[in-house]
């Protein structure tokens, strides 16, 4: 049983007023507080522990940012970190992928020579039609020579 979507409709400067207090209370609840708080860890072992300089709630954002992010990263069961080698080929596999690299080579060859037999045509043609074109010519003169004789 699938229900329609819930339609939340908003009426007058009131329903917008909640609107922008409902966001601006997610906003502070899950990234502001969080923020400061890491603002307030932060300095607070920077000033007693390591010599590192203090930060800012702006750079406090951006901790909490990089914090969250790497734990979903970690957390999530699509993204894995793996330091095993990878599993060798099999016979079977190997000889699969040596007879795609063959045929690969073969098809990189044949290419060559038609490309080559392209140029050759075109060559052969334009030294066909130089040879044509004063034959072509001279064969109206000679044609009209016979008329005029006529």
């Amino acid at each position: 049983m699938r229900k329609g979507p819930k339609i939340i409709q908003i009426n007058g400067y009131r329903g917008i007023l909640l609107a922008v207090f409902v966001v601006t209370c997610l906003f502070a609840g899950f990234v502001i507080f969080p923020a400061k708080a890491a603002v307030y860890l932060w300095n607070y072992v920077a000033a007693n522990y390591i010599a590192i300089p203090q930060i800012s709630l702006w750079q406090g954002v951006l901790l909490w940012a990089m914090t969250v992010l790497s734990i979903y990263l970690i957390n999530n069961r699509r993204f894995a970190i793996s330091f095993q080698q990878p599993t060798e080929l099999s016979d079977a596999e190997m000889q699969i992928l040596m007879n795609r690299i063959h045929m690969q080579q073969q098809a990189q060859k044949l290419n060559a020579m038609i490309m080559q037999s392209n140029d050759i045509k075109i060559i052969k043609k334009e030294i066909q039609s130089e040879n044509t074109k004063p034959d072509s010519q001279e064969m109206p003169s000679d044609s009209e020579e016979k008329h005029s004789q006529q």
